[in-house]
């Protein structure tokens, strides 16, 4: 019975990955490479990076070539780029594979604990996960970043390579700036993680959990005489945190009702985004944006985030409004304009009531298990720790959507998986 059981689960798992791999081939085969641009416009900064990298060998935006120092993006995607620029719709194709090895490892993870059936069907929810499966098919970090926050779970967990799972950790922020709360994070748990480390393993796991990030600091410093490893986050922090708290703070002058206040629109970040940039005392230094950060975006960061910090701390009640409302955005939200961007779809009603509905359920068990294991079984779990080093910066975030929260839905369905072998435990110890 088990090797029939054995032989349709892996006829299963074929037939999904074809499809998948079908879908992604149906979208991308008949589409220009600019199609494959994220709405955000981030893409194209890393395509200026990759193309001044490729052309000149310098990492500055190939528009600031000669005069620019750039200190937003880290290295490694626009590096990645860099070897498709002659034809991105393959690294596209790439991160599909990516996509699909990333639900491959999630099945082996959680079938070491949880019935076939469910584990199948854990595989089957992320895989066909539609706004996992549309960031796959946008040029931008999310799949890989993703892809590698698994891989190391899964190297950890199956292979028992310790090292090299801080290694992944200590890359990841040269990938995506916020994974620098990530990789220092783990630092200071890995004497309560690693209890069976010895000195010499420890100091080992902390130098590769840092030392990416410190090299690529000293390049900063090499080149703009600041200590600092983006400029990213001190312009997040008041264009988005710090102008978020502000636009709050103004519906609740205004007496708006409580859907107004906790509703903070993009154009209502905007404005205040710009009125905030404006109280900053930066002489004559031209003022920037994320998306436009200008040539030498390090000389605005720091007064910036200064002052984002200054308004924040001025109004701690909106801080918590703008955290749970960050909170809720981020588990919930149904990812329908990137499915509508990618496929090109409208009038997602029906699909976005489903999404939302699916993820309300899946987080509800999450959380469970997170709730139940840190104060009824008192246990300290890795995956929580670094569950919430993940989401810490996320919650900073005035107009959080699904691609941010999209590095969550791993966590979200190993965490479901764990409370169902609970379940199952309690049940008949039959798991």
């Amino acid at each position: 019975m088990k090797y029939y059981l054995s032989k349709y689960k892996f006829i299963y798992i074929l037939i999904f990955i074809f499809l998948v791999l079908s879908l992604g081939f149906s979208n991308f085969l008949s589409k220009a490479d600019t199609d494959f641009y994220d709405p955000a416009g981030d893409t194209k900064s890393y395509l200026s990076l990759a193309e001044s990298l490729n052309d000149t060998r310098n990492f500055v935006r190939l528009e600031y070539g000669g005069y620019g120092i750039e200190t937003i993006r880290t290295p490694i995607y626009p590096l990645i780029i860099m070897l498709f620029l002659e034809n991105l719709k393959f690294l596209i194709l790439v991160q599909t594979l990516l996509h699909i090895t990333s639900a491959l490892m999630i099945y082996k993870l959680v079938s070491t604990f949880l019935k076939q059936k469910f584990s199948l069907f854990v595989f089957f929810i992320f895989l066909f996960n539609p706004t996992l499966f549309s960031l796959s098919q946008m040029l931008i970090t999310e799949t890989i970043s993703i892809f590698l926050i698994v891989l190391s779970i899964y190297v950890y967990t199956e292979k028992k390579s310790k090292l090299v799972f801080y290694l992944i950790f200590g890359l990841l922020p040269l990938l995506r700036p916020a994974f620098i709360v990530l990789s220092f994070g783990m630092v200071l748990f890995i004497k309560i993680l690693e209890k069976e480390f010895d000195k010499k393993k420890t100091i080992t796991a902390i130098f590769l959990l840092i030392l990416p990030s410190l090299v690529w600091t000293a390049r900063n410093f090499e080149k703009t005489e600041m200590v600092i490893f983006s400029s990213l986050s001190g312009m997040n922090l008041l264009e988005e945190t710090a102008s978020g708290v502000m636009a709050i703070s103004e519906d609740i002058d205004e007496e708006e009702s409580f859907f107004e206040i906790i509703n903070v629109e993009y154009e209502e970040r905007r404005y205040w985004s710009q009125v905030l940039r404006n109280e900053v005392a930066l002489g004559n230094i031209s003022r920037v944006i994320a998306n436009a950060p200008g040539p030498s975006p390090h000389l605005v960061a720091s007064e910036y985030q200064s002052y984002a910090v200054k308004k924040i701390l001025e109004n701690p009640l909106e801080l918590i409004i703008l955290v749970v409302r960050s909170f809720t955005f981020l588990i919930l939200e149904s990812g329908d304009h990137l499915v509508g961007y990618v496929f090109e779809l409208s009038n997602l009603k029906i699909y976005e009531i489903i999404v939302i509905f699916t993820n309300g359920v899946v987080v509800f068990f999450a959380w469970k298990f997170i709730i139940s294991t840190i104060f009824i079984d008192k246990t300290i779990d890795r995956l929580i720790i670094i569950y919430f080093l993940v989401l810490t910066p996320l919650l900073m975030l005035a107009t959080p959507h699904a691609r941010f929260g999209s590095v969550l839905i791993f966590f979200h369905l190993f965490f479901l998986s764990r409370e169902l072998e609970k379940y199952f435990a309690d049940k008949n110890g039959d798991i």
